[in-house]
């Protein structure tokens, strides 16, 4: 009975809300406009759109769509075809709302979801031309968008704007049409549940197979006047707060259990839970792509209203049909596909009776009546059991069966792909009232060209000495026994041969003297109707050019226009000579086309080659030659630098190798004291291109210079050699130094290198074997920073602007020092009010200018804590930071010399650290210390002290030997309140100093807490006759007891620490009964902290 009355209540909210919504409700809820290709080339256009049926009339006659972009075209008429109420159905029932309906005429449905489908269908007509880049586009608006919408501002204020456009493509032929559109095989599905998964595909698909693309659009307002041109005209329709058009549906923002929309990008299917009721906008674009290029692009808007349903009714569920749980899978072409599509649903109707399941189907390759292989666009067609839609209750089977073939990977050209993706889609529902819960399923068939063989590419073309080319390339594999043959084309022949043999890896091209561009084709795959294409690869043709003037100019073509990816990143130019024997002599970038060679035979005839070498063989170019002399004398030196080898200390010359390559050596000059060039000496090989000898470098600066000779001879007498000018004179560095003592630094000239133009210089020292740059500057003088008692050999490296470098002559020197103190000892660490005071004594008639001061930190590193003046034997410093309760401190000093540097370190001390407990009964307290580091003369002994409620007795109580490091204190009966304190110090006996030190340790302070022992009964008169805490360590002034009875009455309160309860009420001064009261005492202890005690105490008498 309570199931009824809460039915009834959700009946009676959806039929409120239901009226609500009607009385809002005004007109278009979305729709879209696609073509077909018709027979004779012409387009057919196809108007849809969706109209709430409780919304004004429609046109029975026609609509138009306008043209944009197009020279002559403006409109198109397109017919009325037919009305559809696709309001959702379901069984009635006893108890059940009434199923939705459109009715007849203006405003004739019965509630939100009444929905009409309305077609439009134009004549086919031929347009002219082709589409410009902006395509063609074709619109239909209508001013009266449904008022009911819950995601736009005011939305009966705006209109609505459809749009699809044709774009070009490469298939295209003037005045015809060579594309249809896709179009969406499944209607939309405009009625969900709140907090129900709202899960829809619109089985969106393209005639000519090609690639679709999802994602949401814009919706627009309609554009009575103008031309089109969004986003200025028309205009969006706007978003109410908290939506756009990528999020049209309710977000977490708005509910935490909102699931937003989201399209998948590939299938189309749109996904989202709303628990936020409403009427929802949603547009989706469709975008048609052709090898990677887009030409067509349509829309569908529609309206999903989502209301409050019945808890107690869930959508179907449907089983997926594939291994693993899967709506996909993948088929060779020539596979037969058969699954069961299952769905079950065992809610129940209003009236206890069972649901019906209720299977549809949409897709492009369903053939007539579903049942028949026969009627698609491709036969053979895919079939199910029964037409649907297949109804049974509770549980639905509709089994599926598609024959593929390979016509199947085949478009509307001819053209095979590797793969294609078939969708179908079941939509099953049950028939429960208003609103039936709908579930889809996406069922994709992927199916693959079997055996596809990919071209080989043809890795290099080899030209034989007869200019016939071979042409090489590695043997494809076929596992699946698709291979049909090979064919070799050149763009320039066309069509050479054909080849069955698979394991065929080279042809030879007879003999040509141009450039021709090869490439190969495969055929295989399914029916072996896939020609798959290698890239065009082109025979290298070499060109030779004698100027007469010594050199050979070469130049070729690539083989590609980019690099192949198994090819070297060089050519290489090959030289034939003597004759039969070719020669590496250069190599160029892989970006190089051309190569300039200098002879360096005197005279022959000289053949050339370009090869390029790759991973599997190698490109040759054909064999070319000429007559050549060399003419050209060896190519004038370029002195890179003139300085010192640091490791031999000998002058370093040193020069580039010559290009020229017959070049047989070089000539080495220098200056005699007369300033005249002379021969120094005479280097062989053309990469000899250095020359070291030794010199005196008191003598320096010294000047060189250099040039080459070749192989021929001269016509002179006596017969020379060829040789080239001389190089540009280049002159070395004579560095010098200057040491400072004090400042430890050094000041460095050295003399302007000659030859080369400066960047900058660099300043080297070598010194106990290791290397250290100081500085680098562009002066010839610099001053460095040395270390004391050091010896250096500085040398000056100067950097050329052309990348070169040269070293000076070096300069050595050593670096004095300041006097060392005769003593350096830290004599004392002791601590004062919680600081450590620290004592150095040192010599400072040696010049000491400071005294730096070290603590070893927690991390076990000393640190410096701060400096003091040395003026004399003796420097104070107090460390005010050292936690003297925490630890013992450990300590050091560090002098600085008269020219400010650090000198050796002092001894190492540590302060003495006491610690210990007490305990708060007994009385008695256990001391602990440890040693006191770093007395030259050693610990004596140690002295404890003690202060009683503040006050230190002179007199220590113990005295101990250096050993001892605990003592255990009995303070009892010495009057102590609430505190004792102590320190110990350390004497040092007689150093070698002649004097000693006592050193203090840190003050350990030891509290007691106060104590409350209260009795919990008394016998007034008797042997316990007055009830009272025994308390210590508490300030009486705070002291405060009182006692009440059983009914929250005040008997007794005391002020006074020694003043009891007799057992007699205070307010009357009668005797108390005998019972049991409750007490509390406040107070508090020594140290200010609050105490409260409460209890029961029983009277007996």
């Amino acid at each position: 009975m309570l199931r009824s009355i809460n039915m009834l209540k959700v009946l009676s909210i959806v039929v409120f809300l239901l009226a609500s919504f009607g009385t809002q409700a005004s007109h278009v809820m979305g729709g879209e406009i696609t073509w077909s290709c018709s027979g004779g080339n012409a387009y057919e256009f196809q108007l849809v759109f969706y109209r709430d049926c409780n919304g004004a009339e429609v046109n029975v006659i026609s609509e138009d769509i306008r043209v944009w972009n197009h020279p002559t075209l403006n409109t198109i008429q397109l017919n009325f075809v037919s009305r559809e109420d696709i309001s959702p159905t379901c069984t009635v029932v006893p108890g059940s709302p009434p199923m939705l309906e459109c009715g007849s005429g203006s405003a004739a449905g019965n509630g939100v979801g009444a929905i009409e489908r309305i077609t439009y269908i134009s004549d086919p007509i031929i347009i002219d031309g082709s589409p410009p880049e902006a395509g063609w586009i074709f619109t239909y608006e209508n001013f009266s968008r449904s008022n009911a919408v819950s995601n736009l501002s005011n939305p009966s204020t705006f209109g609505i704007t459809l749009a699809a456009k044709i774009f070009e493509n490469q298939n295209n032929i003037a005045s015809s049409c060579t594309d249809s559109s896709p179009s969406f095989l499944q209607p939309p599905n405009f009625v969900t549940c709140a907090g129900s998964e709202y899960r829809y595909n619109m089985n969106a698909i393209d005639p000519d197979l090609d690639s679709l693309s999802f994602q949401f659009g814009v919706p627009y307002d309609y554009f009575p006047t103008g031309s089109y041109n969004p986003p200025s005209n028309p205009m969006p329709v706007p978003f109410e707060p908290g939506f756009t058009y990528e999020t049209p549906t309710p977000s977490v923002d708005i509910d935490p259990n909102n699931i937003p929309a989201t399209i998948d990008p590939s299938t189309g299917e749109l996904v989202f839970t709303s628990y936020t009721i409403g009427n929802f906008n949603i547009k989706v674009t469709v975008q048609s792509f052709r090898g990677g290029i887009l030409i067509a692009e349509v829309e569908r808007e529609i309206q999903v209203v989502v209301l409050p349903c019945s808890d107690i009714n869930e959508a179907p569920v449907i089983t997926p049909p594939f291994t693993g749980g899967n709506f996909e899978t993948t088929v060779s072409a020539g596979d037969l596909v058969d699954f069961d599509l299952i769905a079950n649903d065992l809610d129940l109707l209003q009236n206890g009776e069972v649901q019906n399941v209720i299977i549809s189907a949409t897709g492009p390759m369903f053939g007539e009546d579903f049942t028949s292989p026969s009627g698609c666009d491709i036969e053979p067609c895919a079939t199910l059991n029964n037409a649907p839609p297949i109804q049974a209750p509770q549980n639905a089977t509709a089994s599926f069966s598609w024959q593929t073939t390979c016509d199947h990977l085949v478009n509307q050209f001819g053209e095979n792909a590797d793969i294609i993706p078939y969708d179908f889609v079941f939509k099953v529902q049950d028939d429960f009232c208003q609103v039936p819960k709908i579930t889809y399923a996406t069922v994709r068939i992927n199916v693959i060209n079997p055996g596809v063989i990919q071209a080989p590419e043809i890795s290099c073309i080899q030209t034989d000495v007869n200019g016939n080319r071979t042409l090489f390339w590695e043997p494809v594999s076929d596992p699946t026994g698709s291979f049909v043959e090979y064919n070799i084309f050149s763009i320039q022949n066309e069509f050479i041969d054909v080849l069955t043999d698979i394991n065929t890896s080279n042809y030879t091209v007879s003999t040509a003297a141009f450039i021709q561009d090869y490439y190969l084709t495969v055929g295989s795959g399914c029916d072996g109707n896939t020609i798959n294409y290698s890239d065009t690869i082109s025979n290298i043709v070499l060109n030779l050019t004698n100027p007469g003037n010594g050199t050979a100019v070469l130049n070729w073509n690539p083989p590609t226009t980019n690099p192949l990816p198994n090819s070297g990143n060089y050519y290489h130019i090959y030289r034939e000579y003597p004759t039969g024997a070719f020669n590496l002599i250069d190599s160029v970038s892989i970006t190089t086309l051309s190569y300039i060679d200098t002879i360096d035979v005197c005279s022959a005839f000289i053949n050339y080659q370009i090869r390029l070498p790759g991973t599997y063989c190698e490109f040759s170019s054909n064999i070319i030659g000429d007559l050549y002399e060399d003419l050209l004398t060896p190519d004038i030196p370029l002195i890179s630098s003139v300085g010192i080898d640091t490791v031999t200390n000998e002058m370093h010359i040193e020069w580039n190798e010559n290009l020229q390559e017959d070049t047989y050596g070089y000539v080495i000059y220098t200056f005699n004291d007369d300033g005249i060039l002379f021969e120094l000496d005479t280097v062989y090989g053309v990469s000899n291109t250095q020359y070291n000898y030794p010199i005196s470098f008191e003598n320096g600066p010294f000047s060189y210079s250099v040039a080459a000779f070749d192989s021929c001879e001269t016509s002179s007498t006596p017969v020379t050699y060829q040789t080239s000018a001389k190089a540009q004179v280049h002159t070395s560095m004579v560095a010098s130094s200057l040491v400072f003592m004090c400042e430890q630094e050094a000041e460095l000239t050295w003399s302007t290198y000659g030859g080369s133009t400066i960047d900058f210089y660099e300043i080297w020292s070598l010194s106990d074997g290791i290397w250290n740059l100081h500085e680098i500057t562009e002066d010839t003088s610099v001053l460095i920073t040395v270390n004391a008692n050091q010896s250096y050999t500085v040398y000056i490296n100067a950097l050329f602007v052309n990348g070169e470098n040269a070293f000076s002559s070096p300069t050595l020197f050593n670096v004095p020092v300041a006097g060392d103190p005769l003593y350096n000892y830290l004599k004392l660490a002791t601590i004062e009010d919680g600081n450590v005071e620290l004592y150095e004594y040192i010599d400072e008639s040696v010049g000491i200018s400071e005294i730096i001061f070290q603590r070893r930190e927690y991390n076990g590193a000393f640190e410096e804590i701060g400096r003091a003046e040395a003026n004399q034997d003796v420097v104070y410093f107090v460390d005010e930071n050292a936690e003297t309760s925490f630890q013992a401190w450990e300590y050091r000093a560090k002098y600085v010399d008269s020219c400010g540097g650090d000198g050796e370190y002092s001894n190492t001390v540590k302060t003495i650290f006491l610690e210990g407990e007490a305990n708060d009964y007994d009385y008695i307290n256990t001391l602990d210390w440890s040693s006191y580091l770093g007395f030259d003369g050693g610990v004596e002994e140690y002295a404890l002290y003690r202060s009683i409620n503040g006050i230190y007795d002179p007199t220590p109580i113990a005295i101990f030997d250096p050993g001892d490091q605990t003592f255990i204190d009995d303070i009892n009966g010495l009057g102590v309140q609430s505190k004792v304190c102590y320190k110990i110090e350390g004497t040092e006996f007689l150093n070698f100093y002649n004097f000693n030190e006592t050193s203090s340790s840190n003050e350990l302070c030891l509290t007691y807490s106060s104590k409350v022992f209260i009795p919990n009964a008394f016998t007034p008169g008797g042997i316990n006759p007055i009830f009272i805490p025994i308390v210590s360590h508490i300030k009486t002034e705070t002291y405060h007891f009182t006692i009440i009875n059983r009914w929250g009455q005040l008997v007794f309160e005391s002020f006074d620490p020694y003043y009891g309860w007799d057992g007699t009420i205070q307010s009357n001064g009668k005797r108390a009964l005998n019972d049991v009261y409750i007490y509390m005492l406040q107070a508090e202890d020594d140290e200010g902290n609050f105490i409260q005690k409460k209890g029961f105490v029983s009277l007996i008498e």
